[in-house]
């Protein structure tokens, strides 16, 4: 490329603080771009606030940052659910349109399928939707696990039309690109979450004090699975286990008595806190962020097969398929140390590999938002990726 390539980042959650996953999504996406040399910049319609403090962050860390404050929600298009246009007004729509003009920007990347409506205000850019998970009949799938419908959910149909809006479609990991591929006829590709290989990079308390632990915030599913592992666990299984994050503003009432760590003022003292790393998660869609944050900090980790999605996975407590033989696997790990040895390794490698093929990933996006998409664009298949067999070689992240 002879010149840097210039991007616009649009997203309805800012990327700072990175204390939910979503947020650490759009802050690690930039970083990704960014590192390569791109020029980023970042349009946030403020749905989550903007305080000084955040504005102060996202003007040093983006290229250059632009703020709206968001409007009241529309009503409901459905009764069942949310139109697909519903919370993206004509006046956002209008506005990254004038920055585009002025600016002439070679991408514009939106966040979320229902921001899809500003794409149709942008010409002569490469069109780019990451959608970080599939929001058609996430009602139905809500309902189903016995869950109250929260947040944004729509019909397939409306899904599609957003899709459509774009010219590359980003799946978060592989199974959801899979079905996005069958339902859009234009790019599609996975661009995962890397993170830094802190247990690479920095210092990490080998041997800290509590055995086991979770950090989540309080959305229905966590609150779900932390119920079960608790109930699971029960007031006598002898193990001690700790929990942090925004799920403790919640009012729990947990037999197990975990300890109570708070919400922290950064990821990392938890995972200075905790040995071994719990994700109980039962359910959900996406890739679970918290997961791909525990392996990065070089925790062994524990976790259903639901909350390794999108991983490479190989160990067997790397895909468990119930919460109590989560608990079978917490009691092997404190009482067998090859158990503890084998694991932490198998979840240092692991995260090498998905580092490495991430890498790749990127590596596509940016060759797409430079306007190379008929050529270089077309999703490979899994056996022609060249991460495979090359864990290690790349673990900048």
């Amino acid at each position: 490329m002879s010149r840097a390539v210039r991007v616009l980042v649009v997203s309805p959650i800012p990327s700072h603080p990175a204390d939910q996953g979503n947020s650490a999504r759009i802050q690690a996406f930039g970083h990704q771009l960014k590192q390569r040399g791109s020029v980023v910049d970042f349009f946030y319609y403020g749905m989550e606030g903007l305080s000084n403090e955040q504005r102060v962050h996202m003007s040093a860390f983006w290229n250059h940052f632009h703020f709206m404050p968001s409007l009241p929600l529309a009503r409901p298009c459905f009764a069942e659910c949310w139109g697909l246009d519903d919370w993206c007004p004509t006046e956002l729509v209008e506005a990254v349109s004038a920055l585009h003009r002025a600016e002439r920007y070679d991408a514009v990347i939106v966040n979320y399928v229902w921001m899809s409506r500003i794409l149709t205000g942008i010409e002569g850019a490469v069109r780019v939707l990451d959608t970080h998970d599939l929001f058609g009949d996430r009602h139905r799938v809500s309902e189903q696990n016995g869950l109250e419908p929260r947040w944004f959910f729509t019909s397939p149909a409306e899904e599609d039309r957003g899709f459509a809006r774009a010219d590359v479609v980003i799946g978060i990991q592989d199974e959801e690109a899979a079905i996005i591929r069958g339902r859009f006829g234009g790019t599609t590709l996975t661009v995962g979450h890397p993170m830094t290989p802190y247990f690479l990079t920095d210092t990490i308390d080998p041997d800290p004090l509590l055995s086991f632990g979770y950090l989540g915030s309080a959305n229905p599913w966590n609150l779900r699975s932390v119920a079960a592992l608790d109930a699971a666990l029960g007031p006598d299984a002898g193990m001690t286990w700790a929990l942090a994050g925004t799920i403790l503003r919640r009012n729990l009432s947990l037999v197990s008595n975990p300890v109570r760590l708070g919400v922290l003022p950064t990821v990392d003292l938890f995972y200075q806190k905790v040995r071994c790393v719990l994700n109980p998660m039962l359910g959900g869609t996406g890739l679970k962020i918290k997961t791909v944050e525990a392996l990065a900090y070089g925790r062994a980790t524990i976790g259903t097969r639901d909350a390794f999605i999108g991983l490479p996975v190989r160990h067997t407590a790397h895909r468990l398929e119930t919460v109590s033989e989560i608990v079978d696997a917490m009691r092997e790990y404190m009482g067998n140390p090859a158990f503890r040895k084998e694991l932490l390794n198998a979840s240092w490698t692991l995260y090498l590999q998905y580092l490495a093929k991430v890498g790749w990933e990127y590596d596509g996006l940016l060759r797409c938002c430079a306007g190379d998409l008929p050529r270089r664009c077309k999703s490979m298949r899994q056996e022609e990726a060249p991460w495979r067999g090359a864990v290690g070689h790349q673990v900048d992240g």
